[in-house]
């Protein structure tokens, strides 16, 4: 079985990057997001030698002959690609597979496929509404929290070669815990006050901080889910991490209530390869693993919820949400 590649997605990629490479350098936050420094790292970092081959030929063909040399020329002096049993190892790490496609006998990846099943609803340990209000109020740290229990579904994340090996009858995988699962009103010409908008969106962003890690943001392959409540769909292709807290407290957006993310950690080496459709926020218990989801958007390069510089995100690429905020309207 051959591996088939995303070639839509490297196309895409190979595209956005020639423009880039054609800019002047660009730091944002001391990570490079324009300009050859940026489009060096990004080749440096790709997970997988045929998507690599694959989306620098492809790149060469938007370029021209003066900057194809140039490419080359910073290329040989700045990094060389991983070996070809690097690139072998990550296949297998990450998705489970050997060069030609086939599954690995025994081997589970790390990459997340196919979304998660839903299993049933469990019980988290999350920080009380009016704790998260006293605290961001008073300046305290989490070691302040009043905690309380919170019933939330339970997912069990699907991950690349998982479905083979469990066919397979391995033995090593974790059980599958018992138990399955089997609207909203609109006012027309319902108003609230700027102060209410205020305080709606900082109930709104600090239920990212309810749990003891901090919040993360993953973009995900396919179609926004209905809601925050309905389980993942899709490749988790990238995680970031938000500060801790979240948000800073909410202002006057004028109109509305206007919360600005603080600082957001870049994901240094993307998960997978696939075009970008939705970014989902949750809070967690240790900054990495989602918890309780809370906030969903489309992603898009303009007029979106996220927008990103582009949708084509490769294995192994950086990255970066520059800014958030997040708005309360006031009707």
């Amino acid at each position: 079985m051959s591996r088939t590649i995303d070639s839509t997605t490297i196309g895409a990629a190979a595209k956005y990057y020639a423009s880039a490479f054609l800019r002047p350098d660009r730091e944002v936050n001391g990570q490079a997001v324009e300009g050859p420094s940026f489009v060096m790292g990004q080749f440096y970092n790709f997970t997988y030698l045929d998507e690599f081959q694959e989306c620098e030929k492809a790149m060469k063909e938007w370029m021209s002959a003066s900057a194809i040399k140039e490419f080359d020329r910073l290329a040989g002096n700045v990094f060389k690609p991983r070996s070809e049993a690097d690139f072998h190892a990550l296949l297998k790490s990450k998705l489970a597979i050997d060069p030609d496609g086939a599954h690995i006998p025994g081997c589970v990846g790390t990459v997340q496929v196919h979304g998660a099943r839903l299993l049933g609803l469990h019980a988290i340990e999350v920080e009380e509404a009016w704790s998260l209000k006293y605290r961001k109020a008073a300046g305290l740290g989490k070691e302040h929290r009043v905690l309380t229990q919170k019933i939330v579904p339970r997912y069990w994340p699907i991950y690349a070669g998982e479905i083979e090996e469990r066919i397979a009858g391995n033995e090593n995988l974790d059980a599958l815990p018992p138990g399955t699962i089997g609207a909203p009103l609109s006012a027309l010409n319902t108003r609230i006050s700027n102060e209410c908008a205020i305080l709606g969106a900082d109930a709104i962003v600090d239920n990212l901080d309810e749990g003891a890690g901090a919040a993360v943001i993953q973009g995900r392959t396919g179609t926004q889910p209905t809601d925050p409540d309905t389980v993942t769909s899709g490749t988790n292709l990238f995680t970031l991490v938000c500060s801790n807290p979240a948000f800073g407290a909410a202002a006057d957006g004028t109109p509305g209530g206007l919360a600005t993310a603080s600082a957001i950690t870049d994901d240094s080496s993307a998960d997978a390869t696939g075009t970008l459709g939705y970014c989902r926020a949750s809070s967690t218990a240790d900054g990495a693993t989602p918890a309780d989801d809370h906030i969903d958007g489309e992603a898009g390069t303009s007029g979106a919820d996220f927008n990103f510089n582009t949708l084509a995100i490769v294995s192994g690429a950086t990255v970066s949400m520059t800014s958030w905020t997040v708005t309360m309207p006031e009707s």
